[in-house]
């Protein structure tokens, strides 16, 4: 089965081959299309060079074939809107800006943080997602999420958003945020955090959340409360 669809990026229509015959789709991507597997009973694991699977051709709607033909292209996903900001993903644009404003330790050059995206963009389609004001069309800082990690360094507090009273340790993600200091005092850090937990609800069925804040960071203890968060017993 063979089927080329098009995605409107940009004004841009954008072919995207849908097969379930790894030739076909080995052929599109040496010729540089963008490609999405359709999974047979018969496949091998290891067969697929496509590095999106889909079990029903309909499952390719608009807003995926969207997204595969932007992932293609190297542009970043349109995460969610709120009132003031775009949550998109991380684009070779914003390194300059996160580097300068110490976002995180495993961020501090160009490099780390292309392999970075790449890496939890294909595999999670989750991570730390750029935030931009609308306004100014400025990065204006980064949220997002991680699977949570016994790797808190310093004197922590764990923070908890349950929508489970199980509380499903599984179905958990870790909050993270960092506005820079120009855009701070301004709402944003609750914005941008809200938005991401609804997207996450929604996208991924995440049912807690989890914050690790530092004992003396009063304001983010404050925005997780705005949030919703507890701290932890």
């Amino acid at each position: 089965m063979q089927e080329i669809r098009y995605a409107m990026v940009d004004g841009e229509k954008v072919p995207v081959l849908i097969s379930d015959e790894n030739e076909a789709l080995q052929a599109a991507k040496a010729a540089r299309r963008a490609i999405v597997g359709l999974w047979r009973e018969d496949g091998k694991e290891n067969e697929w060079c496509a590095d999106t699977l889909i079990t029903d051709v309909e499952d390719a709607d608009e807003e995926f074939l969207e997204r595969i033909a932007r992932r293609h292209l190297g542009l970043p996903w349109t995460i969610c809107e709120t009132e003031r900001l775009i949550l998109r993903e991380i684009a070779e644009r914003d390194y300059e800006e996160i580097v300068k404003n110490h976002v995180d330790d495993g961020l501090d050059t160009a490099e780390k943080i292309a392999g970075y995206t790449k890496r939890h963009y294909e595999v999670f389609e989750f991570g730390f997602w750029a935030v931009e004001e609308k306004k100014s069309g400025n990065l204006a800082g980064v949220v997002g999420f991680r699977i949570p990690q016994d790797d808190a360094a310093g004197d922590v507090e764990d923070w908890l958003l349950s929508f489970d009273d199980e509380n499903i340790l599984d179905d958990t993600l870790e909050l993270g945020y960092h506005i820079f200091p120009e855009y701070r005092r301004q709402g944003y850090a609750k914005e941008a955090c809200l938005a991401a937990v609804e997207y996450a609800k929604e996208e991924f069925g995440t049912v807690q959340f989890l914050a690790r804040i530092e004992k003396d960071n009063i304001v983010s203890k404050k925005v997780a409360e705005r949030l919703g968060f507890v701290r932890a017993a």
